[in-house]
């Protein structure tokens, strides 16, 4: 720092003037006392990066020194970025209700045999949702933002629960993981999400794809040690396999879990389990 360097005749570099450090050591104190508490750990952040999101706010990245979970300055621009619930960016957004449909549904196929009722959480405009219904699977649809397009008349209702909870690239959209994981745990005891893990080392702004300042909506990049806390905090066993996690009250099968998230697999895992599909009956409940 400027501010560590005598300024001095013989220096080579123009020498600055008193305002001009004051003004560097001010920033400087500026940015310590902004950074903010990991939103998981409750530990101590340092600052890591700036951007502008949406194309025209500067923001603060930083990063907790313990977890290295990264999170935004608090994100005054959500509003905004909710316009719409789902960005013109998102291209693969029915590729990857395909992709969540297998693997689900060899999760359930392995790991919840049993399963009567589930619920999927940041549900968009419920594809995925009717996907489960057209495999047998009792899904309903939650989500504050969307609207339900196509799984209308099996919306979450207030007070149910359910054996499972799916939320599909919800994570790293929350302004506070805790209350977040405590919102999901209140439906039910056992939660399969995806979302990237951070690699290590945390790479820059400009090298990972998932940071997407340009849509606004990303706000909270997790690692598995930062995952490993939340299912702690929650008395919680986690599986994680890729951008897939699962947090469950009763320990689960690692070997399993890993075979149900692998998507060559979890097609033949599902060739051999088969349920009747709840097309017809649901269309007899829609047409009373």
């Amino acid at each position: 720092m400027g501010a560590s360097r005598s300024v001095s005749q013989g220096s080579a570099s123009p020498a600055r003037t008193l305002g001009e450090v004051e003004g560097e050591l001010a920033e400087s104190n500026l940015e310590a006392e902004a950074a903010p508490l990991c939103r998981i750990c409750g530990l101590s952040s340092a600052p890591f990066a700036k951007t502008e999101v949406l194309g025209k706010y500067p923001v603060r990245y930083y990063r907790c020194e313990e977890c290295g979970f990264i999170q935004t300055e608090s994100p005054y621009w959500l509003e905004e970025a909710y316009t719409t619930a789902i960005t013109r960016q998102d291209v693969g957004i029915m590729q990857r209700n395909l992709v969540n449909c297998e693997v689900t549904t060899a999760v359930l196929n392995l790991l919840f045999p049993d399963l009567t009722c589930a619920v999927d959480y940041g549900a968009g405009h419920g594809v995925f949702v009717r996907l489960m219904r057209d495999r047998g699977f009792r899904f309903s649809w939650c989500d504050r933002y969307a609207t339900n397009d196509y799984a209308r008349g099996f919306e979450h209702q207030e007070g149910a629960r359910y054996d499972l909870l799916t939320a599909f690239e919800v994570l790293e959209h929350l302004t506070d993981p805790i209350s977040g994981f405590a919102g999901l745990m209140e439906l039910s005891d056992n939660v399969f999400v995806s979302t990237w893990l951070l690699p290590e080392p945390a790479p820059k702004l400009s090298d990972w794809w998932y940071y997407s300042p340009v849509t606004g909506q990303h706000i909270a990049f997790y690692t598995h040690a930062g995952l490993q806390r939340l299912a702690a905090r929650f008395g919680r066993n986690l599986l994680s396999n890729g951008s897939y996690h699962l947090f469950t009250k009763q320990p689960k099968s690692e070997y399993l879990f890993r075979a149900a998230t692998s998507l060559r697999l979890a097609r033949l895992v599902n060739l051999m389990h088969r349920r009747p599909s709840l097309v017809d009956e649901d269309y007899q409940l829609m047409t009373g």
